[in-house]
């Protein structure tokens, strides 16, 4: 005989499509299946957690054909199996890409050496712009270009002979003023 559900109560078998309340009956069930799925390798919390984010994501799309332990059970199951591959795969590689990739050396330089050379070349710069136009221009072209003392006469209009001594007298202004930047840098820091 057919019993009319009172107003407002769910018909039986109605599927729950509230998080909270899912979350309420099955909590325990779910830590109950990760933690004998996973055994002691993972943390049953981590993967309750991640199994009802799971249901968060999908609970709307639920239809209500199998019970919902089915459904909570094959989520748990699939979190569980993920985990352990991951695990699996760390223990494989020696630990975590965030472990591996502590132990490697960076590609390039490490924020000390990054400041230290920015420091080194304001300083070479500076040393560079109290040179005269025609030795600036000549220690740049051979020492960072690294052109030829010929390829430099051609293009400043000069003879290959003026180029050298020019290259000689720039070096030695420049190792000069290096030498009075730094004895300035050391005097300041230890004021």
């Amino acid at each position: 005989m057919y019993q009319p559900e009172p107003s407002g109560a769910e018909p039986r078998g109605a599927v729950e499509r509230d998080l909270e309340a899912v979350y309420r009956a099955h909590a325990q069930r779910v830590a109950r299946w990760a933690a004998r799925l996973a055994g002691p390798a993972l943390d049953v919390e981590d993967v309750v957690h991640e199994v009802f984010l799971v249901v968060q994501r999908r609970l709307a799309g639920f239809r209500g054909e199998a019970e919902i332990t089915t459904w909570l059970y094959r989520i748990t199951a699939n979190v569980v199996r993920h985990r352990r591959r991951k695990e699996r795969w760390r223990r494989f590689l020696g630990g975590t890409a965030d472990d591996i990739a502590g132990r490697m050396a960076a590609p390039g330089p490490t924020p000390l050496e990054d400041l230290e050379g920015r420091q080194a070349a304001a300083r070479l710069y500076r040393a560079l712009d109290a040179l005269n136009e025609k030795q600036r221009a000549v220690l740049i072209l051979f020492e960072l270009e690294g052109l030829p003392g010929e390829e430099i006469a051609r293009l400043l209009g000069m003879r290959a002979a003026t180029v050298r001594v020019t290259l000689h007298r720039a070096r030695a202004e420049l190792l000069r003023r290096l030498d009075a930047i730094e004895r300035g840098a050391r005097e300041r820091t230890s004021r």
